[in-house]
């Protein structure tokens, strides 16, 4: 039987509904508390990440990528979970496409890497026959367990906190090193003139 989509109204029930606002999430971690840490493999299925869920003062969720096992570069940044429940009710399927304006363009991974962390806390599934694919999970208990760690006053260390994400470094100029150019050969292209 095909799964239902979902409506604002299913997902609103489970979750705390989405706002017109996207959120900023300071990149001070000390704003959070770290309620999970998770592992999943990545949608490829090439490398391991580990993840966090995390609440606010307010007790608004967060989540971010905070490492990956494999080489492929990714943001730590702390996205909504408001923000994301709003891109992903934007319609159907989801890829990670879809998730990319909440990120600050430092990766392509990254969205790719929080679709494989949805999928692994249940919010969205894979579309049968596809695996880039998903749709949305209608009755996801994610709310509930969030709201039993929070009501156990979970803490948990940021060891994220502690090494830096895989983020592309810019590219160094390279000065070119004369002194070690062979005699008698020009140091740039410099046209030469043919002798008749």
């Amino acid at each position: 039987m095909p799964a239902k989509k979902p409506t604002q109204a299913t997902l609103a029930s489970t979750n705390p509904a989405p706002t017109d606002q996207p959120s900023s999430a300071s990149s001070e971690t000390s704003q959070f508390r770290i309620l999970k840490k998770g592992s999943c493999p990545t949608i490829s299925g090439k490398s391991d990440l580990t993840y966090n869920v995390a609440a606010d003062p307010q007790e608004a969720l967060y989540v971010r990528v905070a490492s990956n096992s494999g080489s492929g570069f990714f943001s730590q940044e702390w996205v909504a979970l408001k923000d994301i429940q709003k891109a992903l009710l934007a319609g159907s399927p989801i890829s990670a496409i879809r998730l990319m304006p909440l990120f600050r363009g430092q990766s392509v991974n990254t969205p790719g890497f929080l679709l494989a962390v949805l999928s692994a806390e249940g919010l969205i599934r894979p579309m049968p026959g596809k695996q880039r694919v998903h749709e949305l999970v209608q009755g996801s208990d994610f709310q509930a367990r969030m709201d039993k760690l929070i009501a156990s006053n979970a803490n948990l260390p940021d060891d994220a906190a502690k090494t830096k994400p895989k983020l592309p470094s810019k590219p160094k100029a390279v000065k070119a090193d004369l002194s070690k150019r062979k005699p008698g050969r020009p140091s740039a292209k410099v046209p030469t003139t043919k002798k008749a």
